[in-house]
């Protein structure tokens, strides 16, 4: 929508310029119509006008007048000092037809032209001075162009308030219409964003230009880089942009380049298709009827956009039947499959974190409101996802998420945050919430679609994470992160899917056996980390089974993707079958490396008392509950054995007690 205004000004220009030509044929010569220009033109229109080079008029009919090195100021407070210049402007007129019109003007042509569109911080135009009132304000006033040639050229917009900027670069672009009646033909070959950009179509005559009782026809094909377009429709008022409506089409690959020369922060995504109603005018506009398919997922709705104040306002409402979470793995710095973006290169090192940019430079042009509800989610896993709401906003330069909600399993997640992009004080910053609550991992994971490993998982899961981290990336992301995190499980067993995840000798010597497809029993997990510049540090960590129970400490370094863990298991009924090793977990998230304590639990056997004398800090119960549910079984557990002198909290506490802060440092000895 702003090209169009754009356009209105690049003709604004242009009937000054003809203007001026009429002036050159009363005023009898180059030197003379050069003085004119740098003087009393220049004068009356409160910007200075320069003629550099030669300056030359051919009578006839037409006249010709050719001028070299034009140029014309910029206001007192613009980016650069010239808002118009031109290497070479030549014009074709019809002397007499300025005086009894329509005006006739088989040519205009320019070569090395630049025209800056700009906006200053406080809102005031460029284009706001004696110009403007050449722009025909009626369709009957339009001139009758022929010919309108430009080469080697650029037309910039820059937006002061929100520091929005746009390049178009014309290498070719012919208009051309052979006679009064025939359509008028338009061929555009240049770049928007320095990307590639073609266009080819037909708008009506120009006599029907002329008419205000009959709509403008328009018709357009055309690509940008990846993406193809098509439009087709009308403009009921064409020099106010009003009235307008078009039938859209576009589809290809690259949707987070065009997002990035929109000004609208996208992820990389698939290919995709789209069609829409673009209605409107007078710097309101809709897109109505939209649909839009990326990968398996797809979306309807409609696009309100107001760009008529300072900050241009945006409001779109959004339904979609299917949304295919693998389909937007760019959020986080994958590439999604059916895409034909060039794929992100792998990490020659030992990392497993993607560490692609996320773009969000152009977060600060635009202040807009999204909200969006999905009836069916497909997460990367496979998992089946219910029933989703999200609600987003953008003001101000600040990206909020006020809530995303999944209803999944029987349970809830629910996700919230704020994220400002660069800044002068530094890099993107964001806080996030997330709110788990009685999932059961069982219907969760139990589809058809799932491996038997997988179908035999079970239990119920809540918990929670709050972190606030800055980045350009995931890695960025998760390596500066400080915060809290609880998980917390009961009832739960595990398949031999835990075989992927640890060697089974490992798993042996913390007393969980493996056998077969037959599941291990975990009666109760629950953890508790704090986070501090990307190394979780547990506070508490242990898990339950039959006959064991394994504490864990140390933590995990996502800064440097390293392991420091010790798992010790203490057997419940001492045996000496049943004795068991601790368990050192380093190197790496993409190698770690276990080490068993041969010899080392000897003595440690517990008496059969349930969980035995281990449990967590006392304020952890209220946020088990708050995950499980209420009456759960861990919470019923240790409950029970809080020990005397160490009351209950309040309920709804969430503060954990002076033991449970995070430790300090990097990968501390965990003993």
């Amino acid at each position: 929508m702003r090209a169009l205004k754009v356009i209105g000004w690049i003709a604004a220009v242009f009937v000054l310029l003809i203007i001026i030509a009429g002036g050159a044929l009363f005023f009898g010569g180059g030197r003379a119509v050069a003085w004119a220009l740098e003087h009393p033109v220049s004068t009356m229109i409160g910007r200075q006008i320069h003629v550099g080079g030669r300056l030359t008029i051919r009578w006839g009919n037409p006249s010709r007048l050719v001028a070299e090195d034009v140029r014309v100021a910029n206001a007192a407070w613009g980016s650069e000092p010239d808002m118009f210049s031109a290497r070479h402007l030549e014009i074709e007129l019809y002397a007499r037809t300025l005086l009894h019109g329509p005006t006739r003007i088989p040519l205009v042509s320019l070569d090395g032209a630049k025209l800056l569109l700009e906006t200053s911080k406080t809102g005031e135009k460029n284009w706001d001075f004696g110009a403007k009132s050449t722009t025909p304000k009626k369709r009957g006033e339009f001139p009758d162009l022929r010919h309108f040639a430009v080469t080697d050229s650029m037309l910039v917009y820059h937006n002061g308030v929100t520091g929005a900027h746009d390049e178009l670069g014309i290498g070719k672009f012919d208009l051309e219409q052979h006679d009064p009646k025939s359509p008028v033909k338009i061929a555009f070959n240049g770049s928007f964003q320095k990307a590639p950009l073609r266009l080819s179509g037909q708008v009506g005559p120009i006599a029907e230009l002329r008419n205000p009782e009959k709509p403008y026809p328009i018709k357009f094909d055309g690509t940008l880089d990846g993406i193809e377009l098509v439009t087709d429709g009308t403009i009921a008022e064409p020099l106010d942009f009003a009235g307008i409506n078009l039938r859209l089409s576009l589809n290809g690959a690259k949707m987070a380049e065009l997002g990035d020369m929109l000004g609208l922060p996208l992820p990389a995504l698939p290919d995709f298709r789209s069609t829409a109603m673009l209605t409107g005018g007078n710097g309101k506009y809709e897109v109505k009827a939209l649909t839009l398919k990326t990968g398996q997922s797809d979306l309807e709705g409609g696009i309100a956009v107001d760009t008529n104040p300072k900050v241009p306002q945006i409001e779109a409402n959004l339904t979609s039947r299917f949304i295919d979470l693998a389909d937007f793995k760019g959020l986080y710095g994958e590439k999604p499959q059916g895409s034909s973006a060039p794929a992100t290169p792998p990490d020659p090192g030992e990392r497993v974190i993607p560490n692609t940019p996320i773009s969000v430079q152009k977060l600060p042009g635009v202040d807009a409101e999204l909200n969006f509800d999905g009836t069916k989610i497909k997460s990367t896993g496979g998992l089946p996802i219910e029933r989703v709401s999200l609600g987003v906003t953008i003001k101000n330069g600040t990206l909020e998420l006020r809530r995303l909600r999944f209803h999944a399993a029987q349970g809830d997640l629910d996700l919230s945050f704020r994220f400002t992009p660069f800044t002068k004080s530094g890099p993107p910053h964001m806080n996030a919430n997330i709110d788990i609550r009685h999932v059961d991992l069982h219907q969760l994971l139990g589809g058809p679609s799932m491996p038997e490993m997988v179908k035999q998982t079970a239990g119920v899961v809540g918990g929670f994470v709050k972190i606030d981290t800055s980045g350009v990336s995931m890695r960025e992301f998760l390596g500066r992160m400080n915060g809290d995190a609880g998980i917390f499980m009961e009832n739960g067993q595990l398949s031999a899917l835990l075989e992927q995840l640890a060697p089974i000798n490992v798993l042996g010597a913390l007393g969980v056996y493996v056998r077969g497809d037959k599941p291990v029993q975990i009666n109760c997990l629950v953890s508790r980390f704090g986070i501090k510049q990307g190394v979780a540090t547990a506070s508490t960590f242990l898990f339950a089974t039959k006959d064991d129970t394994v504490v864990g400490d140390g933590n995990i370094n996502f800064a440097d993707e390293t392991l420091y863990l010790h798992l010790a298991p203490y057997n419940k009924n001492f045996t000496t079958v049943s004795l068991h090793t601790p368990v050192d977990v380093r190197g790496t998230f993409k190698k770690p490396d276990y080490h068993l304590e041969v010899g080392g639990l000897a003595a440690r056997a517990l008496a059969a008392v349930g969980l035995g004398v281990l449990f967590p800090p006392a304020a952890l119960l209220p946020l088990i509950d708050t995950g499980l549910g209420e009456k759960n079984a861990c919470s019923k557990a240790y409950a029970a054995q809080q020990p005397a002198g160490n009351p209950e909290p309040k309920t709804g506490s969430t503060a954990p007690p002076a033991e449970a802060q995070p430790k300090s440092g990097r990968n501390p000895t965990p003993r």
